[in-house]
């Protein structure tokens, strides 16, 4: 996992596969990204290329504890070949999604609260 600091972000750039076998090491990295030193978060995962249901999970729990601790969390996808999996799973209809980085920096809107609250989905 990529961190990096960009304007008011900061951004965790996952790369390769999220699976079983490999999401237990990717969600003690991500939430031990989670700190009180940043409140504004970007996920980027256009450099993923598989993802599989505990992944998808793994993206809603670090999204969920974000806002949990009332911090902003936003979601890349781009074009990935598993990004229609969070259209068919509902979720996203909770998590913030941006086709691009810039997109998601660009967004001057907090995205605090999704219309659907994160904690009941």
């Amino acid at each position: 996992m990529l961190v990096t600091d960009t304007r008011g972000f900061r951004v965790l750039t996952l790369q390769g596969e999220i699976d079983y076998s490999r999401s237990r090491a990717a969600a003690k990295t991500l939430f031990a990204a989670i700190t009180a030193d940043h409140t504004r978060y970007i996920l980027d995962t256009t450099q993923l290329t598989s993802v599989d249901s505990t992944g998808l999970a793994l993206l809603f729990s670090f999204c969920k504890k974000c806002y949990s601790q009332g911090f902003e969390s936003r979601v890349v996808t781009g074009q990935t070949s598993w990004s229609r999996l969070l259209h068919f799973s509902k979720l996203d209809r909770v998590l913030h999604l941006y086709d691009t980085l810039d997109a998601a920096l660009d967004d001057d809107v907090p995205v605090l609260s999704p219309s659907l609250s994160i904690l009941d989905y």
